[in-house]
């Protein structure tokens, strides 16, 4: 069954919206992102080079605290593109529309559930059917310590990774200085420093890959689209003025794997290996 990307944009919003608590927005913040990597050399498997564009926002939705529990949720919107060269591959532009949903509970004064969900469609902005529904979602406990750290536990389901499998959730935060936090654990490191009222520092460590739904050439079915990589990098956050901070990236890729369906009329699987590589992001974000 084929439905179009605005009717299921449509539904999609009204369907989690049906999940939210009826409240009032509170605390908006709206980001903006572009980002760029290589183009590098493929290490191994098909083409000669790789690299890849993507720009994309995020607004918010709904934000309510109640007592013991905390909910939000937002609207994200991500597009990219690929120039695998020498593959016959991913030459489309793809995108990722989803709604990601967050819910906290503290439980006493010790622990914490949290709760992550985020319905969304994969696809080549083409017309899309009901398999280019994707689903990331995490469910984790907190155990919470005297001096406001914690040690936090539990499973994750995350299309960043290349694919929807399931992976552990384990990780530890503290205040290591007066103006410094760090969230050390997996699949995320964050470190954050503040330099200033205005500036502020920070390391990150993540999966940013991703999985789309695409029709090709010589394949009767959609076929998936997926990219792994880890991101390493290190950026600034810059009050400009009033509401407005403007973003600044730069880091490392590594472990990278792409795979995919060559677009002709004999159309075969192409995976290749592409070496690490260097990526940069600029974005800005409006805080209330």
């Amino acid at each position: 069954m084929k439905i179009t990307i605005k009717r299921a944009s449509a539904l999609l919003l009204a369907a989690c919206s049906g999940i939210a608590w009826a409240s009032q927005p509170m605390k908006p913040e709206a980001a903006i992102w572009y980002q760029g990597e290589g183009p590098g050399s493929v290490k191994s498997g098909a083409g000669d080079t790789f690299a890849s564009t993507q720009w994309g926002f995020e607004l918010p939705l709904e934000e309510k605290s109640r007592r013991a529990e905390y909910f939000q949720s937002r609207f994200h919107f991500d597009w990219t593109e690929f120039d695998w060269q020498g593959a016959n591959a991913a030459e489309g532009e793809y995108l990722w529309l989803s709604m990601p949903i967050h819910y906290r509970q503290q439980r006493g004064r010790k622990h914490q559930f949290l709760l992550h969900v985020e319905p969304g469609l994969m696809t080549d902005a083409g017309s899309i059917g009901f398999d280019h529904i994707g689903l990331n979602g995490s469910a984790i406990g907190r155990i919470l310590m005297r001096n406001g750290g914690y040690w936090q536990f539990g499973a994750i389901v995350d299309r960043q990774f290349g694919d929807y499998n399931a992976r552990p959730v384990l990780g530890l935060g503290w205040q290591a200085g007066k103006r410094t936090w760090i969230d050390l654990g997996f699949p995320e490191t964050n470190i954050q420093h503040t330099l200033s009222s205005t500036l502020q520092s920070y390391l990150h460590v993540g999966p940013a890959g991703g999985v789309w739904r695409h029709s090709v050439e010589g394949q009767s079915k959609d076929v998936n689209l997926s990219y792994t990589n880890w991101q390493a990098g290190v950026g600034l956050t810059f009050h400009w003025r009033k509401s407005l901070w403007l973003n600044a990236e730069i880091g490392q890729l590594r472990n990278r794997r792409v795979k995919g369906y060559t677009d002709a009329a004999t159309s075969v699987k192409a995976t290749a290996t592409p070496g690490d590589d260097r990526y940069w992001k600029l974005g800005a974000e409006i805080r209330f």
